[in-house]
């Protein structure tokens, strides 16, 4: 009976301290386990950090992509501006060097067309054909502004076609009296005392005297253009200008 119980003692004693060592061994596991998982949740954070780090990488080479792509398109848009520019020049220069001789042919045709013109208000127009003259040498206007002068003294002369105008002059022994310009068809004047009066005649280049009928007549025509009288029919020899040759 004693031996059992010592055998029992014996083997409650064996069993004691193999829980022991499993106890501990499982502490030094755990242990482990904690060291390993700590080592693994860092190398998680790692592989993390690296993708983020990638990904914006990633993203930084798709915006630069994207700007170079945009930057070829600006500098293909700008060669294409800069060839239109060219071209433009060229044109510019063409048209310049065919310019030129036209707004001289437009100056001489203006000179022609005062010269073979009655001659009413002789001093402006001659004022306009000078000043016309001198654009052909001007370096310090640019060319559309001589053609917008052309143009300019083209229509001033188109609009004397459409209207009547008195003004007051001298005739070249010195007398004054009043002018009266219907149009480009008549040109007349009227002494101040309203004595004596003339149409211009283009084939004879003078003034030739008018009856004392068309004096009355133009003396009416000269208050209805100077606003001094309500228009009405009025009979007046005309003279057309002689034509150019």
């Amino acid at each position: 009976m004693k031996r059992v119980m010592l055998t029992l003692a014996i083997v409650a004693a064996a069993g004691a301290a193999s829980l022991d060592d499993i106890a501990n061994q499982s502490a030094a596991d755990m242990k482990e386990a904690a060291a390993l998982q700590a080592k693994i949740d860092a190398l998680d954070d790692q592989s993390k950090a690296f993708f983020d780090e990638y990904r914006q990488i990633t993203r930084q080479i798709e915006i630069q992509e994207r700007y170079n792509a945009e930057l070829e398109k600006l500098v293909a848009s700008q060669n294409a501006e800069a060839d239109s520019v060219k071209k433009q020049i060229v044109a510019i220069e063409e048209t310049t060097r065919s310019a030129l001789p036209l707004i001289s042919k437009m100056i001489e045709g203006f000179e022609n067309l005062v010269a073979y013109d009655l001659p009413f208000l002789p001093q402006e127009r001659a004022d306009r054909v000078a000043k016309l003259k001198t654009l052909t040498n001007r370096s310090d206007i640019s060319i559309a502004e001589k053609y917008r002068i052309a143009l300019e003294a083209y229509a001033i002369e188109s609009e004397y076609s459409r209207t009547i105008e008195a003004y007051a002059g001298e005739l070249q022994d010195g007398r004054a009296v009043d002018f009266l310009r219907l149009g480009r068809i008549g040109l007349y004047y009227l002494t101040r005392d309203l004595k004596e009066g003339a149409r211009y005649d283009a084939q004879a280049k003078a003034f030739v005297p008018l009856d004392s009928g068309d004096i009355q007549a133009l003396s009416d025509a000269i208050k209805i253009a100077k606003k001094e009288k309500i228009a009405d029919l009025i009979a007046l020899p005309l003279s057309a200008p002689k034509a150019a040759q």
